[in-house]
């Protein structure tokens, strides 16, 4: 596993330059671009694991972004206890769609509790990645 970003981000901070920032770096490492089918997917995957944070914390969090033999492993740790749970979403309001979205494009995605809260994770597929990294 390589470690692609590490990124601190505070409560109100908004998704928008750790998604540039992510895309930077897979840019950097990886030759990927906007518009890559599975580039856009793990965009999504970072702004609806960072929003969630913002979201249903009190604090802020750290984004881990690594490369893995499988794909790109995105980590979300925060303060709070509570795990996220996937909800079925009322049609008449905009939100709550996230961890389905997560949940449909990610490989796997779950959560690790820690001793000062805990870690959401998702593992997106990245084809450009595939044999490109030891197991």
């Amino acid at each position: 596993m390589a470690i692609v970003l590490r990124s601190v981000f505070g409560h109100d901070d908004p998704a928008a330059p750790l998604r540039r920032s992510v895309l930077t770096s897979l840019a950097e490492r990886f030759g990927a671009t906007a518009g890559d089918a599975w580039v856009d997917d793990v965009l999504i995957a970072v702004s609806e694991l960072v929003q969630n944070v913002s979201q249903h914390t009190g604090g802020g969090g750290e984004l881990s972004l690594s490369a893995t033999a499988d794909g790109v492993l995105i980590e979300v740790a925060d303060t709070a206890v509570t795990p996220p749970r996937l909800r079925h979403p009322d049609p008449r309001h905009a939100g709550g769609r996230g961890l389905l979205l997560i949940d449909a494009m990610a490989l796997d995605w779950g959560t690790r509790h820690h001793d000062d809260g805990k870690t959401v994770w998702a593992l997106m597929p990245a084809p450009v990645l595939a044999g490109a990294l030891p197991a």
